[in-house]
């Protein structure tokens, strides 16, 4: 008893020269402590970085998982979600528009008066392209009613079969479409012309 009165009685010693208490009894030193998060030195495999996608919920579920498992484990307290908005989102609802596409063929009218070599692929003859092309106008305005006949019902023209501009397409005579409705029409039409001027 009286040696239990002395050691009660005895003062504490000076921080320096005090006994160092023994591991199960002194606090872990800074460096001792466990690490507050687990960091994996092993490269994710393909399936975690490929496939896996966490959401924000997951993501909080599993560090809550891992936090379980330490030896000291801590409270895990993640913020709340701030509220941006409480209307109904309206990311795919889009206003009507329109969308033209251009073709890559042209539609247009029928073409009575033009010279394929020169005017559509771009032939030049030289001196002689004034002379050809002013012969082909006048063969074109003489046989006007024979080309208006042929295929009465056509009123449209595509320019697809056509080479396009910058091919190479060889120097070409294109002989006259034979078409019955047109000869009738060429022959009354010059039959009309000598009736109304003899």
């Amino acid at each position: 008893m009286t040696v239990s009165r002395q050691r009660k009685q005895q003062p504490p010693l000076p921080p320096d020269i005090a006994e160092p208490l023994p591991s199960a009894i002194r606090p872990p030193e800074p460096w001792e402590q466990p690490a507050p998060y687990t960091i994996q030195l092993e490269p994710p495999s393909i399936y975690r970085v490929a496939i896996s996608v966490e959401s924000d919920a997951q993501l909080q579920e599993r560090i809550r998982q891992e936090n379980r498992e330490r030896k000291i484990p801590e409270r895990v307290v993640f913020p709340n979600d701030p509220v941006i908005s409480t209307e109904t989102y309206q990311g795919r609802k889009f206003y009507p528009t329109r969308l033209e596409v251009a073709p890559y063929y042209l539609c247009h009218g029928r073409l009575y008066f033009q010279q394929i070599n020169l005017e559509r692929y771009g032939w030049d003859l030289g001196v002689f392209a004034p002379l050809i092309s002013g012969t082909k106008f006048l063969y074109d305005f003489v046989t006007l009613p024979y080309h208006l006949a042929t295929e009465p019902c056509r009123r449209f023209e595509y320019n697809t079969g056509w080479c396009l501009p910058g091919d190479p397409v060889p120097l070409l005579l294109y002989p006259l479409h034979v078409s019955p409705t047109g000869f009738v029409a060429e022959v009354g039409t010059i039959l009309a012309l000598v009736a109304i001027f003899p």
